[in-house]
């Protein structure tokens, strides 16, 4: 008897992993709507119902790596006592520790794309606002909250953006650091 094929990824998805796959492929540069319909084998009406333009594509994917992001954060504040004091602040500063998710083919064309469409990036600043409102409070048991957090951003972005001079053993390295300093406050996950 055949295995059970595993249901198709709604079409939103799967024009969105369309779209990852021919920028991590191909480059920024060839991120187009017609490039993401053949990858994603979808019709061009199908396609256009959901993303009407290149900037909406991107749009999109933004969104979606922000949303795994805080998805990440809130599965991380779950693991958190309720009685924990700043429980979305230790969240948010544990979550920065990760490894950048984003390919630095992907963050180029974000970046680049929001040079001619500023507010591409208005969702990622409201994200990181949230993420500093959280860490000044936090800041009272964790003296370093925000200056941790915006070290790991610029690790991040260092990443996602493909210019970091690090071997990933000097940017772990790095992350350790970071941690030890979380745990020496008290702020074990």
């Amino acid at each position: 008897m055949p295995e059970p094929q595993a249901p198709k990824p709604p079409l939103r998805e799967r024009v969105l992993d369309a779209a990852e796959t021919v920028v991590m492929r191909d480059g920024a540069a060839r991120l187009t709507l017609d490039a993401v319909i053949t990858e994603a084998a979808v019709s061009k009406g199908g396609m256009l119902y959901h993303f009407k333009s290149k900037e909406a594509l991107l749009e999109g994917l933004v969104a979606r790596t922000l949303a795994r992001d805080e998805a990440e954060i809130a599965a991380l504040r779950d693991t958190l006592p309720a009685d924990l004091p700043n429980r979305e602040g230790r969240a948010r500063l544990t979550a920065s520790l990760a490894h950048c998710p984003v390919s630095p083919e992907l963050g180029i064309a974000v970046i680049a794309a929001s040079a001619h469409h500023r507010e591409l990036l208005t969702p990622a600043r409201a994200h990181i606002a949230s993420a500093l409102d959280a860490l000044t409070e936090l800041e009272s048991e964790i003296p370093t909250a925000r200056l941790l957090y915006l070290a790991m951003a610029g690790l991040y972005m260092l990443d996602a953006l493909g210019i970091s001079p690090l071997e990933p053993d000097a940017a772990d390295a790095l992350r350790a650091q970071a941690r030890r300093i979380l745990d020496d406050h008290g702020a074990r996950t």
